[in-house]
């Protein structure tokens, strides 16, 4: 069987968007693949910042050929009573495209029935597969897309090449003004030259001739091998977080590990600054002894081999002028009133529409106060404010304006070195952080709050504003900031429900009662979307142990969390099966009804008379775990109620033909479902031993 290879050719993308790109060009082209009824083996997709490969494997020339059957209209209902064909046997053929001749008759176990068969599929897979590459490559999303010649056809970057070959022949493919051929390039800088593909052999021959590892997999392991080396040669530590790891993973074709040394005297420097520029200015990596402490020396990673260390020099004077500089700053700037500098804020904009950053200082000093008091940390709010009101100071520091990853870091560390209260320098240092769900919990408590304050203005800003998130586009940072807000809420078991916190945000920009309305409506969606995500994806919950959770509502962070928590361990030790199958049955019986009044007094047989006194008995117990957050003590107390339950179902006729019986019972089954629903639904859990996280 013929395989597919396809190969694009792009200018640099970004090292942060290939992985996404190359995972949706998987997944497009498979469910395009199974659209047009292609059989195939197996999928392979691999791409570096240059170049998006696909290869199926063994795909099927022609499409299998079946016989499909089309049920029309009842042969009463098509036929008069002459047999001549009626409106609906004629809008029948009119829909499928046949002629009156081409129906026949079909028996069915319903009884005889007019319609057609025909036979479907048989076509050529090569025709298929022209026709899904530049659909495929159509339907691709980006967070920016460019525009570069006559096509006017938006990609992520200029498309400069398409490889596209079926059994090793050139399929007919165009995109973007690009027509398919099976000259491919080589390495930017290492090979300037085109090669000539004709198979998949040849396509991976020519890769290898021309310094292109293609799988990802491959370039990582060369970068973490040449890494130890460098950590043998210079008997050092040369730490390296995944994110950094992936930057270089994508940036580079051919990755080769380079290392450098600067001037020790700059290691006087706070090490913060040390490292957010070496990490995060000059994407290159800091080198520590054996107990963590900085030393002169860094290690990066280039396109191209640094035989006569032409690029290790580079980097050198680069890192070298830079200390310099920084040094200076950081002199320069302490002689400053570090809280003088607030005033100068009303001379730099937020953003267009959104005022000052002396404007959000003050919106920020607001939320806190309410973080604060809803937290209960009363003993944190004069620093707190003080904190909000100076958290921006920074931006106008030398240090920050030629630095800028070091946004608060460096309000901290002046504070600090002015001998400021911890609790005020610490809650500025660490306001700008966490930067991902991946980095470690925050130390300081004052800096959480603080940034959940300047998350939840930045998310009620940018809503006020109307931008909108997609699943590809999030130009603002809005989920980060909301996965950051969750990820602190959750990491300082916060007892903190976001509704309030939303509103007071949002009453900042709203400019009526619909824009409040509105923008408290999309907030609240972002956030429900986010924490499932958050619970599924991060905290690893299975699917409908978060399901469960989620169908409750509300934005109550660490209550969510923990009820997935309780019910996730109920899972794992199959104990939520029995509460998800007595849910269902009394969600099945209860369904859409009324809510029905409930009366003792009705009361008749002996089994609903228990029910409803163990309900009462148990129903104040389970409430009060419930407040108290014990959420595996509330499900076991519910537990325990199910042999008294199942005894009342099979003893008890709920549907009693005496109507007031029949409600009666009904409402005490309604008044079981709500104190379960109080804990989670458990009607949404599946069967399954495998459970969650606990």
């Amino acid at each position: 069987m013929p395989d597919l290879l396809l190969e694009l050719g792009i200018e640099e993308i970004p090292a942060g968007d290939v992985a996404g790109i190359r995972d949706q060009l998987r997944e497009l082209f498979q469910a395009r693949l199974a659209q047009d009824h292609i059989r195939h083996g197996a999928v392979e997709c691999e791409a570096t910042n240059r170049r998006l490969m696909l290869h199926v494997e063994k795909v099927t020339a022609k499409t299998e050929t079946k016989e499909e059957t089309v049920l029309g209209p009842a042969k009463r209902i098509a036929l008069d009573e002459q047999g001549h064909p009626t409106v609906a046997l004629k809008k029948f053929c009119e829909l499928q495209g046949v002629k009156l001749t081409d129906v026949v008759e079909i028996e069915t176990p319903k009884g005889k029935y007019l319609g057609i068969t025909r036979v479907g599929g048989g076509q050529e897979s090569a025709v298929l597969l022209a026709a899904a590459v530049p659909a495929v490559l159509a339907a691709l999303t980006f967070s920016k897309t460019m525009v570069w010649n006559e096509s006017r056809v938006p990609f992520i970057r200029p498309l400069r090449n398409i490889l596209a070959l079926f059994g090793n022949k050139l399929l007919d493919v165009q995109f973007a003004g690009v027509r398919a051929g099976n000259r491919v390039p080589g390495h930017l800088l290492l090979s300037d030259a085109f090669f000539e593909v004709n198979s998949f052999r040849d396509y991976f021959e020519g890769l290898s001739k021309n310094f292109i590892i293609l799988r990802a997999e491959e370039r990582r392991s060369k970068i973490l091998a040449e890494i130890r080396d460098v950590e043998e040669e210079l008997e050092r530590r040369v730490p390296c977080v995944e994110d950094m790891l992936d930057y270089y993973v994508f940036s580079n074709e051919y990755p080769v590990v380079f290392s450098g040394g600067f001037d020790p005297k700059y290691l006087s420097l706070p090490p913060e600054i040390i490292t957010a520029f070496i990490t995060q200015e000059k994407k290159l990596l800091p080198v520590v002894d054996g107990e963590g402490r900085l030393t002169p020396h860094f290690v990066g990673v280039a396109n191209i081999p640094d035989e006569n260390r032409k690029v290790s020099d580079g980097n050198e004077k680069v890192v070298q002028a830079a200390f310099e500089d920084a040094q200076f700053f950081w002199e320069t700037d302490r002689k400053e009133d570090f809280f003088a500098l607030k005033a100068r804020l009303k001379n730099v904009m937020f953003q267009k529409d959104l005022g000052t950053y002396h404007d959000k200082v003050e919106r920020l000093a607001a939320l806190v106060d309410w973080l604060v008091s809803e937290t209960r940390h009363d003993e944190l709010r004069g620093h707190l404010h003080k904190a909000a009101f100076n958290c921006k100071n920074d931006l106008l520091t030398r240090m920050v304006r030629e630095f800028p990853s070091l946004q608060g870091i460096m309000g901290g560390l002046y504070l600090q070195a002015a001998g400021e209260d911890p609790q005020v320098w610490k809650a500025i240092y660490g306001h700008y952080k966490p930067r991902s769900l991946a980095e470690e919990k925050l130390e300081d408590l004052g800096a959480g709050l603080l940034s959940i304050a300047d998350r939840m203005d930045n998310i009620a800003a940018f809503v006020s504003k109307g931008i909108k998130i997609s699943s590809s586009k999030d130009p603002y940072g809005i989920r980060r900031d909301a996965n950051a807000l969750l990820k602190i809420a959750v990491d300082f078991d916060l007892d903190l429900d976001l509704e309030p916190l939303v509103r007071l945000a949002v009453l900042h920009f709203a400019k009526n009662d619909a824009g409040l309305e509105q923008d408290g409506k999309t907030i609240r969606e972002l956030f429900m979307g986010r924490m499932e995500s958050f619970l599924k994806e991060h905290l690893k919950y299975r699917y409908d142990v978060v399901n469960a959770v989620m169908a409750r509502g509300g934005l109550a962070v660490l209550d969510q969390a923990l009820r997935a928590r309780a019910l996730a361990t109920l899972a794992e030790t199959g104990l939520a099966e029995p509460l998800g199958a007595l849910h269902r049955r009394l969600k099945n019986i209860c369904g859409d009804s009324e809510r029905f009044n409930f009366s003792e007094g009705t009361l008749r047989e002996k089994e609903e008379m228990i029910l409803s006194d163990v309900f009462k008995e148990s129903k104040p117990r389970i409430d009060d775990l419930v407040m108290k957050k014990n959420f595996l003590q509330a499900a076991s107390e519910l537990l325990e109620m199910k042999p008294i339950i199942d005894r009342f179902f099979a003893n008890v006729l709920v549907m009693d033909k005496n109507e007031s019986l029949r409600r009666n019972r009904i409402a005490l089954l309604q008044r079981l479902d709500e104190l379960m629903s109080t804990l989670a639904d458990f009607s949404l859990l599946v069967e399954s031993k495998s459970g969650g996280k606990p």
